[in-house]
């Protein structure tokens, strides 16, 4: 009980220094508009910085699942060639 008390007194004074030194609110605007603070930049310029950077994450991530599986589907079929030229028997005498 005591570490909880002490961790919301930590977590509230904290809180009250950010307030008062005006962090917190460039902090909420950023989140909620895009705003840097000390820049000039309007929302719509932060919009397409942000869904451009977006975008390109996505299509990282899309190119390396489309390598991935045309990497699967040439071992697949290098495996199926593999096995069409062994022998369809082996060792059945001994």
């Amino acid at each position: 009980m005591k570490k909880a008390i002490i961790i919301s007194c930590i977590s509230i004074g904290g809180l009250i220094v950010l307030e008062q030194s005006g962090i917190l609110n460039s902090l909420l605007m950023f989140l909620l508009v895009g705003a840097i603070p000390g820049t000039d930049y309007n929302s719509s310029i932060m919009m397409l910085l942000i869904a451009s950077v977006i975008w390109l994450l996505f299509f990282r991530f899309a190119a390396i699942e489309a390598l991935y599986s045309i990497s699967v589907k040439r071992s697949a079929k290098r495996i199926v060639q593999q096995k069409k030229r062994m022998p369809k028997r082996r060792f059945s005498e001994i």
